[in-house]
This record gives C-alpha cells, structure tokens and sequence, in this order.
C-alpha cells in the first residue's frame, strides 16, 4: 500500500474551530474530517482505526461465547429482546449472550471536546440473557471484563467502577467523569455507590444547650445559614423530603455532605425514589424549601446518614419560614432515627469495605453495564419444570470516544502515538526520494517481507520534501518509521520507533526482524 493511492491530505496548523486535541490531531492528520457540529466523516486512515478495534472486542467477545446479530432499524432494542424470545424457551438455552455494532445518533447532544462527546457515534451494545439475577450478575461481570481487557490491550488505562452495574471509565487527563477508588484494596466505585463505612461511636447529648429558634431571614441554602450563624458547615444537618414507593421519608444528612438518592432506595428497599416538589415540600413540613427540620416533623419516617450519628448541638431548619433550630440533638429533640449509609462519597472517605482511603480518579466514561429495568416478559422452563422469568443484562461502549481516548492518551507535541495493535498500519516505510533509483524497489521489498510476517507496512512515496515526510510521520502516529535515504543504495536503513524516535542503522536484510523485535516490545507495554 502507498500513501500516494490514499490521496492523504494533512494540515500544518490545527483548523481554528477545534479546541480539543483529540479532534485538532485526527483532523489535522487526515483520520477525520468535521462535517458539522459533533458529526465527523472516518477517513481511510481513521477508517482503518475503527475497524481494528471492532475485530479486537470480536475476537475477545466470541472467545466469551457472544455472537454477533443485526436487528432491524426500526425498534433495534425491542428487536433484540423479541428474538431472544424464540430462543430462550428452557434453562439449557440460557445463558444467551448477543452483541451488536450500532451506528447512533442523537441531536439533543451538546457536543464537546472533539471526538469525546459526539452527535454521531459507532456502538458496542452487549445483551445477556441469564436464569436470575445473580447469574444475570455473573453476566455482567463478564462484560466488564470484557471491556476491560479489550481497552487495556489496545493501550488505554482502565479502570471499572461499580454502581447499579458497572461503569468503564478510560483514565485520561482531559476526562470530567469520576470514580472513587479505594487506595488499599483498589475497589472503585461511582461516587453516588461507593459505601462508607458506619461512624464508630454515638455523640452525647450531655451537657448540651436546649434547642432554640433563630431568625434566619431569606436564608434556604446551608452555605448562607452557616456564614450568617458562623458555624461550619460540618456542624449542620440537612433535612430532605424524600417521596419514596408513594410515602414520604425524611433524609437527614451532614451539612457539607450530599444525599445519594440511589444509597437511600438501596436502604428502603423502594423501587422509587425522588426529593419532593417544592409545593409539596412545604404541605409536609409546613415551610418553604430550606427551612425543615426534624424536629416536629410528625408521622414522618426520620432516616439518617452515619456522619449525623456522629453529631449532637447542630443547627436544622425549624420548619418555619425565615427560621433555624440550633443546639439540636437526636434523641433528645426528636427520635433517634434509623442509621444507614446514605451519603455521596468523596476523597478522603474511608472505603466500606477495608477501612483505606478513597481517592478520586478523572478519566472518561467509555461504557456502562447495566441491569435491564424496562418490562420484557421474557419466561423460560426452568429445570423444577415452572416457568421462570429471565434476567437482562445491556453493556454499552461508544467506540468513536475511545479512539478518541487513545488520541488523548498517546500524542506528544509532534502528533499522535498508536499503539500496534490498533494503528493504521504497523510500519511506515519512508522513502525520502522516490526518483533515486533503486529506492522504491526497495521500500516495496521491505513491505512485501513484512506483509509476510504479518505486519502491515505502508509506504510514503510522495512527491513531498524529506522535512515534510518526517512531521507526517510524527503527525500520523504509525508506530515504527522504516527511512529509505541516502544510505539505501549501499544496503542500509533506519529503523525508529515513533515514540522514541531512537534511530537504528540496520541492514535491508535484517530490517523485517528489527521491526518485530520493536513491535513485539511495544506491544509488550500494553
């Protein structure tokens, strides 16, 4: 293959409208080219990228016993689960593992970061179809590990977080997602998920002041009441009315924490769960939002964070308009509540599960895995001979955002910096003056012995200067740059890795192997 046939157009600047790298280095290299906002158009280079990932998570997918189907255009989803009926009619059919490629499109996206968050996307959705839901479970951690495997073997840092199934999140710079991850046993979790483990001992309530009602006027948010009363966040209690399965449940946590709406559905064992209407706020508390409070809050269910055990004299709305209690304690003031884990997680909790400290981990979210929550209807005859109902599993992975990711990971100032297993091709044999004679008998010898290694060669035979070759190398990112110069006619080239760029004098003859040897070591860093 020449470069010449592929007609490569690259560019010498970065075009003005592009302010992420991803997208500045893809469509300055040719991979790409911007049809309209968050809509690209994968040119053969970028093409190219695509497609070795899609044989790569092939490969991985079907060696876990998932196959490939094409559901129609209309209603793909429905389409799915209405086959998988056909197929699923007894526990010997089950498990039924499917995944499908997608080409998505929706115009609601705001579209940002160039490749990162697109109108237009290439999909990976993964379906299981289990007996129940643990095996359903078991399901899903197949696909994260899947996923997982794929994405760490094509050259990015991974990391998987739990979470009502799993989230993928590529460990990038650029990324604005976040997981918590326990810096001791390496558990990571979204931070609405991550459970925290219970305060150690109760506070006393000896020796503390009466509760009392203080004026605070037009003060709703606790950053307001904790300035104008001069106490510190830590030391008030926030009290959020919770609808939850049809009844309302007051939530109380720490000032400075955050409610997890997912970690208090877990706690009441309700299938719904949703913070109250502002109207409806003030029917049950009797005041604006902002301003209830335990205290008096009658027939209500009272639920508190761990953190809030650990407090006693803090201040909380008294439901009334324009007012605060201060010098609260539970127990004394108002019933002591039932204690769960409650709150959102941030760095610097303590892990559940081990005791280590959390640390936050930025990155971009690839995928997710999910349990199926929408009705199906899915029975099959299980081995006691009743009927069953079938557990769903659904993964998704947007592929355009992890190419994106490997941009994001692998470029220096010069260009990008694929790694072998999903570049464009291999090597990249540069041949610095195509009219010398001899030279691209040479160039073709080289890429006809490494096509019979198995290594996919294309070559630069361009009519461009020597300068202008060499910084669209660098520019494309192939991983080993084979130089055909002036040195070809007595039998040597040199053979450079992108990253490194360290030239190597070799002979023709010997030139197939040193690209091996590079490969293989590059590939061995993954």
């Amino acid at each position: 293959m020449r470069l010449s046939q592929l007609h490569l157009s690259t560019l010498r600047e970065p075009p003005a409208d592009t302010a992420s790298v991803n997208e500045r280095l893809l469509r300055r290299a040719g991979f790409v080219r911007k049809v309209e906002a968050g809509t690209f158009a994968f040119l053969p280079l970028g093409a190219k990228v695509i497609l070795k990932m899609v044989r790569l998570f092939e490969e991985q997918l079907e060696r876990e016993g998932f196959y490939p189907v094409i559901p129609p255009l209309t209603e793909p989803v429905q389409a799915v689960i209405e086959t998988a009926r056909s197929q699923v009619r007894s526990w010997r059919s089950l498990p039924l593992r499917w995944y499908v490629w997608n080409r998505c499109r929706n115009d609601g996206i705001e579209p940002r970061g160039g490749l990162l968050e697109t109108r237009e996307w290439m999909n990976l959705q993964m379906w299981a179809f289990a007996g129940d839901e643990p095996s359903a479970g078991q399901e899903g951690l197949l696909m994260r590990d899947v996923l997982s495997r794929v994405c760490q073997r094509i050259g990015l840092e991974v990391l998987a977080g739990g979470g009502d199934g799993w989230r993928i999140l590529a460990l990038v710079p650029s990324g604005k997602d976040r997981l918590l991850q326990c810096s001791s046993c390496g558990q990571a979790f979204v931070p609405e998920w991550y459970p925290l483990a219970p305060s150690e001992e109760p506070a006393s309530s000896e020796g503390i002041p009466p509760a009392e009602v203080v004026d605070t006027p037009n003060l709703r948010t606790v950053e307001e009441v904790s300035r104008f009363l001069n106490v510190p966040l830590s030391q008030l209690v926030k009290t959020l009315l919770v609808e939850a399965d049809g009844g309302v449940v007051a939530a109380l946590v720490r000032g400075d924490h955050e409610l997890s709406l997912p970690k208090l559905q877990s706690a009441l064992g309700a299938e719904q769960v949703g913070l109250l209407s502002a109207e409806r706020v003030e029917q049950v508390s009797r005041a604006p939002v902002g301003f209830a409070g335990p205290v008096g809050l009658n027939h209500v269910p009272l639920i508190a964070d761990w953190a809030v055990r650990a407090m006693q004299d803090f201040v909380v709305g008294a439901n009334l308009a324009d007012a605060h209690r201060v010098h609260v304690c539970w127990g004394r003031d108002f019933a002591e509540p039932r204690w769960a884990d409650l709150r959102i997680a941030s760095a610097g909790d303590r892990c559940a599960l081990c005791g280590g400290e959390l640390v936050s981990q930025q990155g971009v979210q690839l995928g997710s895995i999910r349990p199926w929550r929408g009705a199906h209807g899915l029975v099959y005859d299980a081995l006691q001979g009743r009927q069953q109902t079938a557990s769903l599993v659904v993964g998704d992975l947007n592929l355009t955002r992890t190419m994106a990711c490997l941009v994001e990971a692998g470029h220096d100032r010069d260009g990008m910096v694929w790694k072998p297993r999903v570049a464009p091709y291999e090597a990249l044999v540069l041949v610095l003056n195509p009219s010398e004679e001899g030279h691209l008998q040479i160039a073709d010898r080289l890429c006809a012995d490494m096509d019979e290694r198995g290594i996919e060669a294309v070559i630069d035979d361009r009519d461009e200067r020597a300068g202008a070759k060499f910084k669209d190398a660098d520019l494309i990112g192939i991983p080993v740059q084979v130089v055909v110069g002036r040195t070809a006619s007595e039998g040597v080239v040199e053979v450079r890795l992108r990253r490194d760029r360290v030239p190597h004098r070799v002979a023709v003859e010997d030139v197939v192997i040193v690209v091996e040897e590079l490969l293989h070591r590059e590939a061995g860093e993954q």
